[in-house]
């Protein structure tokens, strides 16, 4: 890690050199449409991590944008609430009577819930209780969320800091100054509201190459400037440099930049903001693009006029921590990358002792790597079966953490976990360990024994 001073927003730059920038075909272009009103609407509890769901509706049931559908039974203050108003259709209940997910058929005409409006000097009056009342009341809260275990903030418990990531390097990722020149109501308010609501420093974290003005002149933070390859953007690893998590009482809160403009548009209009901006991207589309949509959109509703191959991949998220989708299902609550990658089938014949003209290679093996992946493509092939765990160095390439990658997965797998907090597990999450995944030779699914291992010590630690 390098520290450098960043004159145009007065602070110092912390520049990674760890990582790996994936070079993908199909990257968005920077022009926003708008995908329209959809018929239907979805909500899955499952994208609520650390919520135990208790339904308020039932099938029939006439709900307003705002209205609550359920509420966490761990905090009963907390609730879900309806990013639409209309008649619930359908309440599809899976396995051990767990709520799979909730379809309301949405109103010609759209009725809200009314909150509390506040203007920018009232909100510096306001007590943190009564803010987090609005919050949990809307069911605005949720956008807040914790580490260790990335899951739904406790509303009972402060933070040490709170975070607000204003960059991503993941394939696909929305340029934040893009998204912030559309339109940046209530980003200010937004701010000042974690800070009074946490009492805590609210650290903005902005990229190198940012130019927006609204960054540059935010208010009540603490700004920050990483540049380097992917996973710089990763909340993660701005808390791993900036506030590191020592143990699980240890308590960092972030909240994606969409997410605090829709907390200062709640304060500002006294309404439920349900929109946000989403990029579309990947080479088996025929449109990359913005698009503006309503939180619980199917993807097929988003994609209604863009044409992709038939034999594609649909993700929720981006290429490294989403979720394969079918075109019936919503966009994750906090995903804000759709992605449609080429699906592949089968395995290339004796294709290790090619040249690999057109073979993404991360290290020197193939001759693409001579110029740079350029006309590479990538698609969803392994490139090999799972294997021993081979330490060839390739994941420590692309962890910019100080802790022992090697080392804690054979620990996550012993599930040993003394060990586990000894090499820092409560610092990791899944999405800072995807691109590990994506190098390592031994093909494994790093993120995910990293996800089952922080459910394993979040249980029994």
């Amino acid at each position: 890690m390098i520290v450098r001073a960043y004159p145009i927003f007065d602070m110092k730059e912390i520049r990674l050199k760890k990582g790996h920038d994936i070079v993908l075909a199909g990257r968005p272009e920077k022009r926003l449409v708008n995908a329209g009103q959809p018929a239907r609407l979805k909500i899955r509890p499952a994208d609520f991590r650390g919520i135990k769901p208790k339904l308020m509706v039932k099938e029939g049931d006439h709900v307003k944008t705002g209205s609550p559908v359920f509420y966490s039974k761990t905090s009963p203050g907390m609730f879900v609430t309806a990013p639409g108003s209309g008649r619930i259709i359908r309440i599809a209940i899976g396995e051990r009577r767990a709520v799979e997910e909730i379809v309301i058929d949405l109103d010609r005409t759209e009725s809200f819930e009314k909150f509390e409006r506040f203007n920018e000097q009232s909100v510096a009056s306001l007590s943190s209780g009564r803010i987090k009342e609005q919050l949990l009341r809307s069911g605005l809260w949720p956008v807040i969320r914790q580490r260790p275990f990335s899951s739904v903030a406790d509303p009972e418990k402060l933070p040490k800091a709170v975070f607000v990531p204003a960059m991503s390097t993941a394939p696909f990722a929305p340029d934040t100054d893009f998204v912030l020149d559309q339109d940046a109501t209530g980003f200010q308010m937004g701010l000042s509201i974690l800070k009074r609501l946490s009492g805590s420093p609210v650290h903005l974290v902005a990229g190198k190459n940012t130019s927006s003005k609204v960054l540059a002149g935010a208010k009540d933070v603490v700004q920050h400037c990483f540049s380097g390859p992917h996973p710089a953007g990763n909340v993660g690893i701005h808390i791993h440099h900036i506030a590191p998590i020592r143990n699980r009482d240890d308590i960092v809160w972030y909240v994606s930049l969409q997410d605090v403009l829709r907390i200062g548009r709640l304060f500002l209009r006294g309404r439920f903001p349900v929109e946000k901006i989403v990029t579309v991207g990947g080479e088996s589309l025929e449109k990359r693009q913005y698009v503006k949509i309503r939180q619980g959109m199917m993807l097929e509703d988003i994609l209604w006029d863009n044409r992709f191959e038939r034999n594609a991949r649909l993700i929720s998220g981006d290429v490294l921590t989403g979720l394969k989708s079918s075109p019936e299902d919503p966009l994750g609550f906090y995903h804000e990358i759709i992605s449609v990658i080429p699906e592949k089938t089968g395995r290339d014949f004796m294709g290790w002792i090619k040249p690999g003209l057109h073979k993404y290679s991360v290290t020197n093996l193939f001759l693409s790597r001579l110029r740079s992946n350029r006309g590479s493509r990538l698609d969803t092939g392994m490139n090999g079966s799972p294997r021993v765990i081979i330490p060839f160095g390739n994941i420590e390439s692309v962890l910019p953490m100080n802790i022992l990658p090697t080392f804690l997965i054979k620990m996550t797998l012993a599930r040993d976990i003394d060990e586990m907090e000894k090499l820092g597990i409560y610092e990791c999450d899944p999405e800072d360990f995807a691109l590990c995944s994506f190098v390592d030779a031994s093909k494994m699914e790093i993120a995910e024994i990293i996800r089952e291992g922080l459910e394993y010590v979040e249980e029994n630690g």
